[in-house]
């Protein structure tokens, strides 16, 4: 179940303060001679993103795993489990279900 599942790791990623990883904009990688309070911003988020992918990989069944260990941050991996099994996708099955 999808939502139960999303619903469940959002609260792992509240406690652990990183939700806000999947809410706000990939950071950019600051230039060398940026602040170095910009290279800590950073390399926070760096680390806080690398922890909500380990939450969300290791949350899925090893199918799941093999299927998006290729993908490079924890939002392409929500973007496309949204994709397969968002609402919109059993909203999809309960249309085509009714129709048969």
């Amino acid at each position: 179940n999808y939502v139960a599942w999303l619903r469940n790791v959002r609260i792992v990623m509240n406690f652990e303060d990183i939700d806000y990883v999947i809410e706000a904009p990939m950071l950019a990688l600051p230039a060398e001679d940026a602040l170095t309070e910009d290279h800590a911003i950073y390399k926070k988020w760096v680390t806080d993103e690398k922890k909500v992918r380990s939450y969300l990989m290791a949350s899925m069944s090893n199918a799941l795993q093999v299927q998006h260990e290729s993908m490079r941050d924890s939002k392409e991996i929500l973007l496309h489990l949204r994709e397969l099994y968002g609402e919109t996708s059993r909203n999809a099955r309960f249309q085509l279900t009714t129709e048969l």
